[in-house]
């Protein structure tokens, strides 16, 4: 898949991705990478065609990867996640002065589905690829 100037713009654009709209502390290198990983991830037919529309279903699901991607592989860049994109299920409270939150852990995930825990990013993402494999596929 080749990653444009179009998608990297559309990227960074995004609102609930604001935290990699600065390409001093994300250069444009990470954002294609990122994208590329997005692409490989949703490459199925069951994403469908890749249109950068907001209602796009591979769209969606590909900026989701790429930021939990970008999140997880350098979040030693220095920048900073909006607030709720930290968002591991298996965390059962967290209590910080006398605010609490706690998360429902309704059953363990597989190791590779596990990663995508890490971050809100990726719970979204992780949402979207149940829905692409839902229903049945003709072949």
């Amino acid at each position: 898949m080749l990653i444009t100037p179009e998608m990297i713009a559309a990227f960074r654009s995004n609102p609930v991705l604001k935290a990699f709209a600065d390409p001093a502390k994300w250069p444009d290198e990470y954002i294609v990478e990122a994208l590329c990983e997005a692409g490989t991830e949703t490459g199925s037919s069951r994403w469908g065609a890749l249109e950068l529309t907001c209602d796009n279903f591979k769209w969606r699901g590909m900026q989701y990867f790429a930021a939990h991607w970008l999140a997880t592989n350098f979040s030693t860049l220095g920048s900073t996640a909006p607030p709720g994109s930290d968002a591991r299920l298996n965390v059962a409270q967290k209590s910080v002065g006398d605010e609490s939150i706690a998360y429902r852990v309704p059953q363990m995930m597989d190791a590779g589905t596990d990663w995508l825990t890490y971050t809100n990013y990726g719970q979204q993402f992780y949402r979207l690829k149940k829905r692409a494999g839902m229903g049945a596929k003709a072949v």
